[in-house]
């Protein structure tokens, strides 16, 4: 008789503190390279991801046998609402017509699809003169985003701000002119061309954007200066003119300190620039300078770059520019108060060359860094900073 209640405390003891839940963490990864869309909940975690040695790269999934590659000139969206990469982007200097949207779990470590590409023979223009691709689905041409791709939370969708200048198929159909911004609703898994209440969106080719979560505004900055759509997500707002950048730039926002920095250039730089944004959206802000300190951080251009919101620093991997070509890349923390480069021992990958496909996951709290080409299958790999391992100590 004791035993039985002994065991019936047990299981009352083992639901009600999420028995369930720990037991369908235990899953690994699996080894279907791409799945079915399934709906994450808050407490859903992978050990293997919470685990991690720190201050290394560790190879989460290398999937072989998907439909796609993993194009340079792709950009990459954190969904922080599920928790998931949101991949989308196109090298079309090798002709290559992938306009699909690709989703990766942590979770479970599949990759998704969301819908199959457009053809070639369906791009051109509407009615008015803006470029559109698909049959009944309508879909954006396939283009370089670069770090012209960012997830917003309000609308639970991605923002495309991409300009497809290199897609050649403009010669065939030079009747669309117009390039808008697209917005990608997540939720329905359907395109629709943003209105920018009638007036012409700006266009960034090579450039970056970012969402700054204190004012609720997405930040889009290239040649033509800082522009800001705000929290009516209604109309974009040119903040400023100035610009201190080319192409192949990087942008994340820092929530520790309130601003944006920017790394890389097409000239290879190992400077950060830093822009504090005016509380209205659309209003000019400041830029800052920084020539770091700390460690030797090689100049680069098109690098990986995410902000770790836990330890309030940003990690990147450039390329190790000498000597030429790369030979390897290494991974660098910046810490912006002490305006300090720490490299990160024994954390070197091959050279990843042209790459703008790192975000931090906040439910893992760990980098997720994205890598592949034609001829190496689509990898992602995961790095989970210890600072005080490091030697780097930061306010809070």
């Amino acid at each position: 008789m004791r035993r039985s209640i002994v065991l019936a405390v047990i299981c009352l003891i083992f639901f009600a503190t999420g028995g369930l839940t720990a037991i369908k963490r235990t899953s690994s990864f699996s080894s279907g390279e791409e799945s079915r869309h399934t709906e994450p909940t808050a407490d859903r975690r992978n050990p293997r991801l919470l685990a991690l040695r720190p201050n290394v790269w560790v190879k989460i999934k290398e999937a072989r046998g998907l439909h796609w590659h993993r194009q340079a000139h792709a950009g990459i969206a954190y969904d922080s609402k599920r928790g998931r990469l949101l991949i989308f982007g196109s090298d079309t200097h090798g002709l290559d017509w992938d306009n699909e949207v690709h989703e990766f779990d942590p979770v479970t470590g599949t990759w998704t699809t969301h819908y199959q590409r457009a053809p070639k023979e369906s791009y051109r223009a509407d009615p008015a003169g803006r470029a559109i691709a698909g049959g009944t689905r309508l879909l954006p041409w396939a283009m370089h985003t670069f770090d012209n791709i960012i997830y917003d939370p309000k609308l639970d969708a991605i923002i495309v701000t991409a300009l497809p200048g290199h897609n050649p198929i403009q010669r065939d159909v030079p009747q669309a002119k117009i390039h808008p911004t697209w917005i990608y609703d997540l939720a329905r898994h359907d395109w629709r061309i943003f209105e920018n209440r009638g007036k012409p969106s700006p266009t960034f080719f090579a450039a970056a954007s970012a969402y700054d979560p204190h004012r609720d505004i997405i930040v889009a900055y290239g040649k033509n200066g800082v522009w800001e759509l705000g929290p009516e997500r209604d109309e974009w707002r040119k903040a400023t003119g100035e610009v201190h950048h080319e192409i192949h730039h990087n942008m994340d926002y820092d929530s520790k300190h309130r601003v944006f920095a920017v790394f890389g250039d097409y000239h290879n730089t190992s400077m950060v620039w830093i822009y504090k944004p005016a509380r209205v959206p659309g209003t000019r802000g400041t830029w800052e300078k920084k020539i770091p300190d700390g460690d030797p951080c090689p100049g680069d251009q098109h690098l990986p770059v995410a902000f770790d919101d836990d330890n309030g620093v940003f990690l990147l991997v450039p390329d190790n520019t000498h000597p030429s070509p790369p030979k390897s890349s290494s991974a660098f923390v910046y810490d912006l108060e002490t305006n300090r480069y720490t490299k990160i021992p024994g954390a070197d990958m091959p050279p990843l060359k042209m790459n703008y496909m790192m975000v931090y996951d906040k439910f893992h709290k760990v980098f997720l860094l994205v890598t592949g080409d034609h001829s190496n299958p689509v990898t992602v790999w995961a790095l989970k900073l210890d600072l005080e391992e490091l030697g780097i100590f930061v306010g809070h």
